[in-house]
């Protein structure tokens, strides 16, 4: 995991339940757009209840470290 993948999971909120904004807060996002179309398209689990979206802690970063760059090495 790179420096950039740890700061943004550090900036994740200590509670098991997280909204798509705490997760789009850690990235620094003003929206919460991507992180719901993430969602929507399946990269990134989450439950409805009464409209809203609730993730897992666990699956926040996990999906945080799937969007890590990994350079090839040639």
């Amino acid at each position: 995991m790179n420096a950039t993948t740890k700061a943004i999971i550090d900036r994740l909120p200590k509670k098991p339940i997280l909204a798509p904004g705490d997760i789009s807060a850690a990235f620094g996002m003003a929206s919460t757009n991507p992180i719901l179309a993430d969602i929507k398209a399946g990269r990134l689990a989450a439950n409805v209840v009464g409209g809203k979206y609730y993730i897992a802690r666990e699956e926040a970063v996990r999906y945080i470290e799937s969007t890590e760059f990994k350079a090839d090495e040639a």
